[in-house]
């Protein structure tokens, strides 16, 4: 009995730490440490041919899940810039562009772009939109392995 009780506190001391690892990297980090856009006007007009931007909302139950994955993601990779977005700052009249251009008729939460030359391929937007708690994780992981095609 002693030792199947030490065998478990050792597993749990295991993965306990393995867990405490994972989470440092982005442990007081927050999005206002990274470059940010100001509103809809600014995602597509940065100097990158490749970049990044998340949309987000602080009160978004699925950008909350996904926010150190995508923190530790721009934390970690530097291949190309990551700019970040807060719809709950942005100003509602300048959404029209946006949407139009990511084929979308409501801004939604959260989303991840790859804007390439300043603009999407709008008749493959699925290529370059990606939204949700599974589908960003996804896409992190495949341009972290290279397999994404830019």
């Amino acid at each position: 009995m002693k030792k199947i009780m030490l065998f478990s506190i050792l597993v749990f001391s295991f993965f306990t730490l393995l867990a405490c690892e994972k989470t440092t990297i982005t442990y007081g980090m927050d999005y206002d440490q990274f470059d940010y856009i100001l509103d809809y006007d600014e995602i597509f007009s940065q100097e990158n041919d490749i970049y990044f931007v998340y949309i987000y909302s602080p009160t978004c139950i699925n950008c909350i899940s996904i926010k150190s994955t995508v923190l530790e993601f721009a934390n970690t990779y530097e291949e190309y810039h990551i700019y970040f977005l807060n719809v709950d700052n942005a100003t509602s009249s300048l959404q029209t562009e946006y949407l139009d251009k990511v084929g979308k008729t409501k801004v939604v939460t959260p989303v991840f772009l790859i804007i390439k030359n300043q603009d999407i391929d709008e008749t493959n937007v699925s290529n370059y939109y990606f939204s949700g708690a599974t589908q960003i994780p996804a896409i992190l992981i495949d341009i972290q392995n290279g397999t994404y095609q830019f």
